[in-house]
């Protein structure tokens, strides 16, 4: 992000928004119960069936082989999607890695198959069954250590820019702190399971999900 020009009245500091009493328009659905999520569209895709994502035990080598047998002859199984059977897999712009692992695996919990039943119970407990043998890499987890090999932005514009002798009026400072703070990794509560429903009319499909990043 570029910034050429002067900014302007912040509309924050005006207090037209910050401050002020507004209600939230999904608030009162949430707090009682009736806010329509993703997995609660039944009457427009009845009779769904469930698929229950097995993800990578390792962080990082492949796959060496993946015994399907006992998970397929589990009650109410319909079908095993592996990175064998689903096709060409791409990923999408802003992923770095592909939703489906097979046989090299990118990431820990990368999802490396997909089991579809009748019910979500039934795809839980044969995805159990699912047993996947690997042969681990050696990998780089320290983000300290690692930070300074990382490759240069790509983007035409320069990642890094600055206005002003920084160097020299840190040094000459009369007070100066240089400090590093870490923080262990946060992820929000959110209310929404995840999940998501596809409903097939011919060469349509209608997806809700709850997922950013479509």
């Amino acid at each position: 992000m570029k910034f050429t020009t002067p900014a302007t009245t912040n509309p924050i500091d005006q207090l037209k928004l910050v401050g002020k009493p507004l209600d939230r328009i999904d608030g009162p659905f949430k707090t009682t119960g009736t806010a329509p999520y993703a997995y609660e569209q039944h009457e427009a895709a009845p009779n769904a069936a469930y698929g229950y994502v097995v993800g990578a035990a390792i962080a990082k080598g492949r796959i060496v082989s993946m015994d399907l047998a006992a998970a397929k002859r589990a009650p109410g199984v319909l079908a095993i999607v592996t990175a064998d059977n689903a096709g060409k897999l791409g990923k999408g712009k802003m992923n770095t890695a592909k939703l489906l692992g097979g046989p090299e695996i990118q990431h820990y919990h990368q999802a490396v198959a997909l089991v579809v039943a009748e019910t979500f119970e039934q795809a839980r407990a044969a995805a159990q069954l699912v047993r996947v043998k690997y042969a681990a890499a050696k990998g780089a987890y320290d983000l300290a250590k690692e930070k300074d090999k990382a490759a240069p932005s790509k983007d035409k514009e320069e990642a890094d820019t600055k206005v002003g002798d920084f160097a020299s009026a840190f040094a000459a400072a009369p007070v100066r702190l240089d400090a590093t703070y870490t923080t262990p990794d946060q992820s929000h509560a959110m209310m929404e399971p995840h999940a998501a429903i596809a409903k097939w009319d011919g060469d349509k499909v209608t997806v809700w999900t709850s997922n950013q990043m479509i």
